[in-house]
């Protein structure tokens, strides 16, 4: 900070003031843009509703995320008068059924956006944050003008844009654990206690933003070590060096362990009255994933964590729902894989990061290797970037860029780094820098807000995405508002549509009637509309319910040319449509609205109708098995069950009623 004090007054220094202000308020500009113009996306209104009962000490519902960016978030929902869900706040442990359909009701029935917009300003804290110690961190370890050029990169990064505003742990998870290095490195160049307490204080943040923080704790355990290996006083022995840091790092985690059960209450039980268990490690993976997963070692680890009370128990049973959902399809260019592979997050980095990131990151990695007085520098910044990443990468869950957003705010630092230091080198290159960050910024601009959908111009653009990646890389469903302008700009009022959205808040955010996706939680509290097998009109279909990633149901959609593209994420046709197995799909959902509420017969009628209308679906063989098997006609249970496994043939697209089938197939034996 002595250089800003040395240049006070200099045309230089407020240049640097001037230009650091306009970035930080570019940022903000645009976190506000996206969140003001996106509908809710499909995990919003369960987190929106779990911060809201975490409030009053509800850690029973959601517990699959820590308590921190959703309590951060719904902080002014306590200054509403809200309609609330119709339990009482934490008088049970809430299914996921319950946290995702109530969660959609409860903006609905408070309105969307009054609580949307205001919950996800107060979640952009975390973006400002993580810019800010990027901006910090820069300065203090290679220079101010290192630190304008990391921000003006970060601040128009679509990616890091695109999730900044949005309720979801990514961002969290990515502020929390760059504070947590900044504090390391700051604590390894001059220890003292209030720097230890400060690192241990991130560290608990840290633990109570997202799972994901355990791969984090380990790794900055080693950055520690390395700290004392590479870079320890020649004067002072190794082995009481070690000794310091591994009791330093101690303190850390035990500060940080004592803040995580802070944003708990320092209560054990996720139920406020609770004075026992409310459902074993073992039950809750049964429940919510695959049951299989229950004798892996991980399971067995966090059950017996459980027992021993060391974490909370909402903390615990979050640990379960990772190994429960720890295993999903992997899609990418064209082709669905049945669970993770190695070469997605690569794939996925080099598709959904800005062409000047890409550009600028190698010029840091040659710095690295060249100006060796920075060497720590550069380790505090690569060991938890390369570890996270590729902890990542050989995991069974690689559905979005947005699980691996932690390691950008590393990278961005190492990057502008050198790139100052190449205009140091070369002079002129200051001028292919400055270019190059004109185009940052006309990139982020012509790709706002459909930021979270992103791809670079190498691969087309954002319109392009979903011929490389889908999912949540290609829509996260919160394009709805975007329709709703297109509608009325055409004056189309009668339509069709499907999207990555909960169809009990789909209905009620635009005009169309709305058809199933066979990708988002088949779930609806309401009772649908059954859909015809034919249709026509206008047809508003989500990229991520068409071929070759979602099932059959909108292949004779897709197979008209789209009259338009909303957002990126949305195709607009029109025409007449034989769809039987979209209405097979609705008969499916009607089947299990009528088996929740016990209306057996029914849900055996509507079974039977989707199999009529979708007979080579094996969703439908499923739906009509599961009904069977409530009404006691166990012989054809069996035949539609089976039909499921030999309909399902091993399809990524159907494993989950797959693997559904053969459980049920088991019990029945």
């Amino acid at each position: 900070m002595e250089e800003l004090k040395k240049t006070s007054g200099s045309r230089p220094q407020q240049f640097f003031v001037v230009v650091t202000a306009l970035l930080f308020a570019a940022f903000a500009f645009q976190l506000v843009y996206v969140a003001v113009s996106l509908s809710p996306t499909i995990d919003e209104p369960d987190h929106i509703l779990a911060g809201h009962r975490h409030w009053c000490g509800d850690f029973g519902i959601n517990p699959e995320h820590p308590p921190l960016l959703k309590l951060l978030s719904t902080a002014p929902l306590n200054f509403m008068e809200l309609a609330e869900p119709p339990w009482e706040c934490g008088s049970k442990l809430t299914s996921k059924f319950d946290a995702f359909s109530y969660g959609s009701s409860f903006l609905v029935e408070n309105g969307i956006d009054p609580i949307l917009i205001p919950a996800r300003l107060t979640a952009a804290l975390m973006s400002l944050l993580l810019a800010a110690l990027v901006f910090l961190a820069a300065w203090e370890m290679f220079g101010r003008w290192q630190a304008l050029a990391a921000l003006g990169i970060l601040a128009f990064e679509p990616v890091v844009v695109g999730s900044g505003p949005l309720i979801m742990t990514d961002m969290s998870i990515s502020a929390t654990s760059f504070a947590v290095m900044y504090a390391l490195y700051r604590f390894g160049k001059e220890p003292k206690w209030t720097r230890l307490a400060i690192a241990g204080v991130a560290f608990g943040l840290m633990l109570a933003s997202k799972h994901s923080a355990v791969i984090f704790v380990g790794i900055f355990f080693a950055l520690l070590l390395l700290d004392v290996f590479f870079f320890r006083k020649v004067e002072t022995r190794i082995g009481s060096q070690l000794v310091r840091r591994v009791a330093a790092f101690a303190g850390i985690f035990v500060i940080g362990w004592t803040i995580l059960w802070a944003f708990y209450g320092f209560r054990y039980y996720a139920i406020p009255s609770a004075t026992g268990p409310s459902i074993t490690v073992a039950d809750y993976i049964k429940e919510n994933g695959r049951p299989e997963s229950v004798e892996s070692m991980p399971a067995k680890l966090t059950a017996f964590i459980g027992s021993m009370h060391l974490f909370p128990e909402s903390y615990v049973l979050g640990m379960a729902d990772v190994i429960a959902w720890g295993s999903r399809n992997t899609n990418l260019f064209g082709k669905t894989y049945p669970t993770g592979k190695w070469f997605y997050f690569p794939a996925a980095f080099s598709i959904k990061t800005s062409i000047v990131l890409l550009l600028l990151l190698p010029l840091g990695l040659i710095f690295a290797f060249v100006e060796r007085e920075k060497l720590r520098e550069v380790m505090f910044l690569l060991v938890p970037s390369v570890g996270f990443f590729i902890a990542a990468a050989n995991s069974s869950f690689t559905t979005g860029v947005r699980h691996i957003l932690p390691i950008y705010g590393f990278l961005i630092v190492l990057a502008a780094a050198g790139a100052v230091w190449v205009c140091g080198k070369f002079y002129y290159f200051r001028y292919v820098l400055f270019a190059l960050l004109l185009y940052h910024v006309a990139t982020a601009a012509r790709t706002a807000p459909n930021s979270m959908i992103f791809a670079n111009d190498l691969w087309g653009g954002y319109e392009k995405t979903y011929t490389v990646l889908r999912g949540g890389d290609s829509d996260q469903g919160g394009g709805i508002k975007q329709v709703n302008k297109y509608l009325a700009r055409e004056g189309i009022t009668d339509c069709w549509i499907t999207g990555f959205v909960h169809p009990d808040l789909l209905k009620y955010e635009q005009p169309c009637r709305t058809m199933p996706s066979g990708l988002r939680i088949l779930i609806s509290r309401d009772l649908i509309d059954p859909v015809p097998p034919v249709i026509e009109g206008t047809v508003i279909v989500s990229v991520n319910d068409l071929p070759p990633f979602a099932g059959d149901e909108y292949v004779p959609i897709s197979q008209v040319e789209p009259v338009a593209q909303i957002g990126g994420s949305m195709f607009v046709y029109q025409g007449r449509f034989e769809v039987p197995v979209v209405a097979a799909m609705s008969r499916v959902h009607r089947s299990g609205y009528f088996l929740r509420n016990k209306r057996i017969d029914e849900a055996v009628a509507e079974g039977r109708e989707a199999v009529l209308l979708g007979p080579g679906d094996a969703r439908t063989h499923l739906t009509l098995g599961l009904a069977l098997v409530r009404a006691g006609q166990l012989d054809e249970a069996r035949q539609e069950l089976s039909m499921t496994v030999d309909r399902a043939n091993g399809n990524p697209r159907y494993r989950n009623a797959e693997i559904r089938a053969k459980q049920e197939l088991e019990k029945l034996r």
